[in-house]
């Protein structure tokens, strides 16, 4: 019982790490995402949007699945008050020699990458100064993808509180620097600059944090080369497929629709994933014990309880965040940037506002699959999502345009549906006992006050942007605890947990 709540307390106090550095990323995120596409206009953004997706998209190219292998090889490898000396210190050099592999590879991996998108470019219809934005961007996106390698490390370490901070800093000097050109009536090529140096302070603070806690420099092992390709296949195929479908609406678009159409849907899609800082907290803080608990096999029991908590917590948090986004679309697009062509966005981001919940259960299920060793078959699900998005985008996009005179419509219900598709999945692979009865109770009792939720504010007359959320957040919290939305046996744990001694 007291290494359970060992682990509990410290999945709480990253939780917390993560969630004040994801308060504070996120409200410099916001301030961005006001700035830019007011001083850039709807095609300026989509056109700085596009370079961004479409870097990304490249990204995948230099992880190879390492990302998620490491931070699982990590924690199952770090040294451990529990271990005997001589076993730590075989522990610090077999993570140094891991570390400086990674690296290496990743290093050459990211000099690869940027040539070949550099050169695809200037082969694709696109105009001179996509180019040239896509050619910075390009730059800072395989810089990101090299940082991952150190964030990565970090989580598996379960030492948040380091690779927060570098992202802190970045975010700061991105927003700061790009708020102080927009002002000075600088242009999307300087702010694609800035870009690239907040990436390149961000790369090095990385580096220097994780070599301050666990030194290590670049290294070049075959032997441990080829266990970390072989190891990171499956996570590659799932991550170069996932990225595939997530990205892929928006390559479509900006070949089918026009920058402008690509600036309301990126407009959406960046405040969609600001609302989707509490699974890439959870996910990021709760992955490694997931992962740590799945490997050791010790106690299913405790494992599949586990797991239902997280989907029960999750499931009470999403749920009003994704039925609050469907109400508040409209007057958040309006009070952020007013009255113009902008206000396209807000039936985007009604539609991708019921994603949020998908996205949020999708994360749970595919991270106890990882760690229940079935990434292989996830992978199968990344692929024929892949497979299926583009096909219904190929549909749904000029639909969209035809009837709404939106494509970016219909790149948000093909989102949708991509997202149940790959949730009937994970439901067919997850192994028996993990989820339960329960956690259908849950997610019927929260649905209900979802849909609830939306009806009330609908039509009681609100408008006032702030007046909705509060009078949601009236609504739906004093009924959820009410009815049990989250079992009092959870509420009772996570009280445990942070009031209690180990």
């Amino acid at each position: 019982m007291a290494a359970t709540e060992s682990k509990t307390r410290r999945v709480l106090k990253n939780t917390g790490i993560q969630s004040i550095s994801q308060g504070i990323t996120w409200t410099l995120s916001c301030i961005l995402l006001v700035l830019l596409p007011r001083s850039l206009g709807d095609a300026g953004f989509g056109k700085l949007f596009f370079a961004l997706s479409y870097g990304t998209i490249f990204c995948t190219l230099i992880n190879l699945g390492m990302n998620a292998f490491l931070v699982r090889e990590v924690a199952r490898t770090r040294p451990s008050p529990e271990h005997s000396q001589d076993e730590n210190d075989r522990r610090h050099a077999g993570l140094k020699e891991l570390l400086g592999n990674v690296l290496t590879l990743k290093l050459l991996l990211g000099a690869g990458v940027y040539l070949l998108q550099s050169v695809l470019i200037y082969c694709l219809p696109y105009d001179s100064v996509t180019r040239h934005v896509v050619l910075i961007l390009g730059v800072s996106s395989c810089l990101g993808g090299i940082s991952q390698t150190f964030f990565g490390a970090f989580q598996g370490l379960e030492r948040m509180l380091y690779p927060n901070l570098a992202v802190i800093v970045e975010k700061t000097i991105l927003t700061g620097g790009c708020a102080l050109l927009l002002h000075n009536g600088f242009g999307l090529i300087p702010v694609c600059w800035m870009h690239l140096s907040a990436s390149v302070v961000s790369f090095f603070l990385h580096f220097y944090l994780l070599e301050c806690y666990e030194r290590f420099g670049l290294a070049w092992n075959k032997s441990l080369l080829r266990r970390i390709l072989v190891g990171g296949l499956p996570f590659l195929i799932w991550v170069v497929f996932s990225e595939i479908y997530v990205r892929i609406g928006v390559m479509m678009l900006s070949l089918m629709t026009s920058d402008a159409v690509v600036g309301w849907y990126g407009t959406a899609a960046r405040l969609y994933a600001t609302l989707l800082f509490v699974p890439t907290v959870l996910t990021t803080v709760i992955s490694p014990a997931v992962m740590h608990m799945g490997a050791s096999q010790e106690n299913e029991a405790a494992f599949a309880r586990a797991a239902e908590r997280l989907m029960n917590l999750l499931l009470f948090v999403a749920i009003p965040i994704s039925a609050g986004t469907i109400v508040i679309a409209g007057p958040l697009i309006q009070r952020l940037y007013g009255a113009g062509p902008l206000l396209n966005a807000a039936s985007n981001l009604q539609i991708l506002g019921f994603s949020v919940l998908l996205v949020c259960v999708d994360v749970v299920m595919g991270t106890v699959l990882i760690a229940r060793g079935r990434e292989r078959a996830w992978a199968c699900m990344a692929i024929a999502a892949a497979v299926f998005n583009p096909l219904v985008n190929w549909l749904m996009i000029p639909f969209a345009t035809h009837v709404w005179g939106n494509g970016g419509m219909g790149a948000a219900i093909t989102t949708a549906f991509t997202e149940l598709i790959m949730m009937g999945g994970a439901l067919w692979l997850m192994p028996k006992g993990i989820f339960t009865r329960l956690n259908l109770q849950v997610a019927i009792k929260g649905c209900v006050l979802g849909v609830a939720m939306v009806v009330v504010l609908r039509y009681s007359g609100i408008h006032n942007l702030f007046l909705l959320i509060a009078a949601g957040a009236v609504f739906y919290l004093p009924l959820a605890l009410l009815t049990g939305v989250l079992p009092r046996e959870d509420l009772a744990h996570l009280r445990h947990a942070l009031f209690h001694g180990r």
